[in-house]
């Protein structure tokens, strides 16, 4: 269970990234690799009326680890989409802790 949900990014980069963000993560949290989620969502950024070109925006949907891990964990996504897409570019990381007793693997919840 750690979930990421990737907009603003292309399949081709998310997917040549993919296994080194797993990998580091599972090393900073302990979980195990088969936990990991990683889900891509075809997006279109509008302002004013006009499609626009988007930025990687991610979403980590975890159980809290505290501040410094989720810090961590922030900066290594950021890491690794840079290095794929160029250090100029603008990544946004929104993390949404979960609680245990709202989140439900096959009914039955993790409190």
């Amino acid at each position: 269970m750690p979930h990421l949900r990737f907009r603003g990014i292309d399949k081709a980069p998310l997917l040549r990234l993919s296994s080194q963000l797993v990998d580091q993560l599972s090393a900073l949290t302990g979980a195990p690799k088969a936990h990991f989620t990683l889900e891509r969502v075809e997006t279109t950024f509008i302002i004013a009326g006009e499609t626009v070109p988007g930025y990687p925006f991610v979403e980590l949907l975890w159980f809290d680890r505290g501040q410094t891990v989720q810090d961590q964990a922030a900066q290594i996504i950021t890491t690794l989409i840079k290095a794929e897409l160029g250090a100029q570019q603008d990544v946004a990381v929104v993390v949404q802790p979960l609680t245990r007793t709202a989140y439900y693997d096959n009914g039955q919840h993790y409190g």
